[in-house]
């Protein structure tokens, strides 16, 4: 009916009329001008009168017969959606209201102009909770998630498109079988990959290649010919469906349905990753030569990109612009004409490489290089067990671990995986208890095994380096417990966010320790008691009282089932007890800048949601896939430009596999002469005392008894000698040498060492940026 009524329309008719009217008025005797004219006019007036009376009237047909309805699993996501946009309009209010120059707003006035807003009941409803013997809605709604994720994983693609991870050809290649398998969601699971496996093979003949005495560079060069392709399809393959299944999980949370789909998901991607580790196994260097290429490629898009924007702000005039932009696009054709071929690191490159072995001294690195065990485990390989005695750590150099747990939930997992640069064991090294999870290998995985002894020796050399080394220790703690705001971040992420809002402090046998709002602890090492007795033993999650548990998943009523969360509205010591704190609050304001995935050469990075869900949207999926590169580079780069700090150099070896100079920032960052030096907080309840450089300050020796008073006022006796004034230019460099040297000391700062320090109070300053949580 709908066909009938939609009528003559178009070009197609209009121009069939002009043809006949045109050879209508040629001479010839088979058609009459008469006729010609006809045909002009009954088409024009059909098309007019079609356009006119039935192209008004389609609407209210189709709300006649119903073919305007939406289904009940479109109504349900609607509704859903619908409280979610209330959620992200309080929140764009809460940054808008306050204006220093207009004044304030009334949230009361401007939610009245939001009319699809106002009929939302008290009480959102889930889209999936659903009665489960509706074995119908249940079909329905897995069919509606299934499309939603292909459309996620097709948006992927298009972003990768644009940052340069694949090329035309391969994006046709992927589109088309996302194109496919939305054909066949209603009657089997996903299958987008069945659309792909004729251009992914691996030939059998090819493990001859590398057992061959041809020369490498040869076998190279034709090996990556022809498995380029492949590798790149099956890495976009994986990326895409790692991204839909993410917002995917963020948008619906804890849905049988949504978790159907994701199992769907995970099981596409096998094949892909094993195609991958064959390629790894054998050919391990035609990886590397790929994403050599990959990276190379998107680095000179980037820049290009980036010059293009000065030209547009005015700071670059076009002539200026054209010829930087020129020599970037001399780069681009060499590398299409001539790739790179990478040779393969040694093996004293890739332990120098790892963020946690390179970022240490000379000193005491070497004895670690000198003891370390190289091995290589196969898939599905177990690095170490739960509860076993922790013998060592494992630097993982190539590939990926996964971890399982008897204990620790993955209830809020996606994607329980530990990629390279990680450390395994080292909490667990430091803690001296039995490991807390299973580390089984997800890929072909090159890694190296340090025994405790070695770790327990390099620990006590200098107290910096045992911070350090819990620091480290923190990043892979904090993704197993609590996965639903670390497991988004990449270990460099994690890395800039303990360097950059997070305060580890020790505390003493009697303290009280009250968690600010925002704040998560995790007690790293010591015992701790609540209110009502409750011993809480490492690693535990430490919330407020007021902390928001649906953000970590959980009820009221169900915190205490975990017994790794704890609540309460303060903490007693009960023993010498470490513990990290993150200032989710200060990330939240970071948050609108650094939800989207990383590009390649993105400063920024995606901190944790707080207060509300953040959703990419999935009913819209976003368009660009890009992190805003602006307001938070100058504080990576600070971190970036401390020579002197062990996780500034893990966080180079971490981004960019080596150490990167500061010098070409320096007529931009450098600290001018006679600026002042902004006071730090110390990190722990009690000053930690760190090695004692050759042109320090001695400590001053303080006794519990008092006895120190007399030695300090009578300091001729003890032999010591006035030092001679230093003038004003020697005292400003020795104060910016103590600068540098420790990143927790500034000014004019005096160490004490005492005997006793269970009776004394610290409490920071007021000044200090982000005071950590009441003592």
């Amino acid at each position: 009916m709908i066909l009938v009524w939609s009528g003559l329309r178009g070009a197609v008719a209009l121009s069939l009329s002009l043809s006949v009217k045109r050879t209508s008025d040629t001479v010839q005797h088979y058609l009459k001008p008469e006729v010609g004219t006809m045909f002009v006019f009954f088409t024009g007036g059909i098309v007019f009168l079609t356009l006119i009376f039935n192209g008004s009237t389609t609407q209210f047909l189709l709300h006649i017969l119903g073919m305007d309805k939406l289904s009940a699993t479109k109504l349900r996501i609607l509704k859903y959606t619908r409280y979610e946009m209330l959620n992200k309009a309080l929140e764009a209010f809460g940054e808008l209201r306050d204006d220093e120059e207009l004044g304030p707003a009334d949230w009361a006035t401007v939610k009245k102009h939001i009319t699809c807003l106002n009929d939302l009941d008290d009480d959102p409803e889930h889209p999936h909770d659903v009665d489960d013997r509706d074995d119908h809605v249940h079909t329905m709604n897995i069919r509606d998630i299934r499309v939603r994720l292909l459309n996620g994983v097709q948006a992927a693609y298009w972003a990768m498109l644009e940052e340069g991870r694949i090329n035309q050809a391969t994006a046709n290649i992927l589109m088309r079988s996302v194109d496919e398998a939305m054909d066949l969601v209603s009657r089997q699971p996903l299958c987008d990959w069945k659309g792909l496996k004729s251009n992914v093979q691996f030939p059998s003949y090819y493990r001859f290649l590398q057992m061959s005495r041809l020369p490498r560079k040869l076998v190279t060069y034709f090996t990556v010919e022809r498995l380029e392709s492949g590798c790149y399809i099956c890495a976009a393959f994986l990326r895409a469906h790692r991204i839909a299944r993410r917002q995917l999980h963020d948008f619906l949370g804890d849905s049988e349905v949504a978790r159907i789909v994701i199992d769907e998901s995970n099981a596409e991607g096998e094949e892909a990753r094993k195609f991958l580790e064959d390629v790894r196994v054998t050919f391990p260097q035609v990886l590397r030569v790929l994403k050599t290429r990959q990276v190379t490629y998107s680095v000179l898009a980037h820049l290009s990109e980036y010059i293009q924007n000065l030209q547009k702000t005015g700071l670059l005039e076009e002539k200026e612009m054209v010829h930087l932009d020129d020599a970037l696009q001399t780069d681009l054709k060499k590398l299409k004409r001539n790739p790179p071929l990478v040779k393969m690191p040694r093996v004293s490159d890739l332990l120098n490489t790892h963020p946690l072995v390179g970022a240490l001294p000379a000193a005491a690195r070497d004895p670690l290089l000198s003891n370390t065990k190289e091995t290589v485990r196969g898939h599905g390989m177990i690095v170490y067990r739960e509860g076993s005695r922790p013998t060592g750590i494992w630097l993982i150099s190539i590939g990926v671990v996964k971890w399982t747990s008897q204990r620790l939930s993955r209830r809020h997992s996606l994607d329980p995986i530990l990629s390279h640069g990680s450390t395994l064991g080292l909490y667990e090294v430091l803690i001296g208890k039995p490991y807390i999870c299973d580390m089984i290998t997800d890929s072909v995985v090159h890694c190296f095994f340090i025994e405790a002894e070695k770790i327990d020796e390099l620990r006590h050399s200098d107290p910096s380096i045992e911070v350090f080394l819990w620091q480290e220790s923190a990043l892979v703690i904090a993704r197993l417990l609590l996965p639903q705001i670390f497991e988004k971040m990449a270990m460099h992420e994690i890395r800039v966010l303990v360097a950059e809002r997070s305060t580890m402090n020790i505390y003493i046998k009697g303290e009280d320790i009250e968690i600010e709002q925002n704040y998560i602890g995790i007690l790293l090492e010591g015992f701790l008691k609540t209110r009502n007795q409750n011993l809480i033993t490492p690693p535990a999650v430490l919330l407020p009282s007021n902390a928001d548990l649906s953000l970590f998943g959980l009820e009221s009523s169900a915190v205490n089932l975990v017994d790794y969360y704890h609540t309460a509205p303060s903490y007693q010591v009960e023993a010498r007890a470490r513990i990290i704190f993150f200032d989710m609050g200060r990330a939240s304001e970071a948050q609108a800048d650094l939800q989207r995935t990383a590009s390649l050469l993105s400063h920024g990075h995606e901190l944790p949601r707080t207060m509300s869900k953040e959703h990419s949207g999935l009913l819209r999926w976003p368009e660009s896939f890009r992190r805003s590169r602006g307001a938070h580079s100058a504080s990576l780069s600070e971190i970036r430009n401390q020579p002197g700090s062990f996780s500034a150099r893990a966080l180079q070896l971490s981004m960019y596999g080596s150490m990167v100079s500061p010098s070409g920032q320096g007529h931009r960052r450098h600290r001018l002469r006679g600026m002042p030096v902004a006071n730090k907080r110390h990190s722990s309840s009690y000053p930690r005392v760190p090695s004692r450089p050759p042109n320090a300050r001695h400590l001053l020796s303080v006794q519990s008894e008092g006895s120190n008073m007399k030695r300090m006022a009578a300091p001729k006796d003890a032999g010591q000698a006035n030092p001679a004034p230093a003038t004003a230019d020697q005292q400003q460099q020795k104060a910016m040498q103590d600068d540098n040297w420790s990143d927790d000391s500034a000014g004019e700062e005096v160490i004490v060492r005492v005997d006793s320090p269970s009776m004394l109070s610290f409490r920071q300053s007021a000044a200090g940026v982000g005071s950590p949580p009441h003592q």
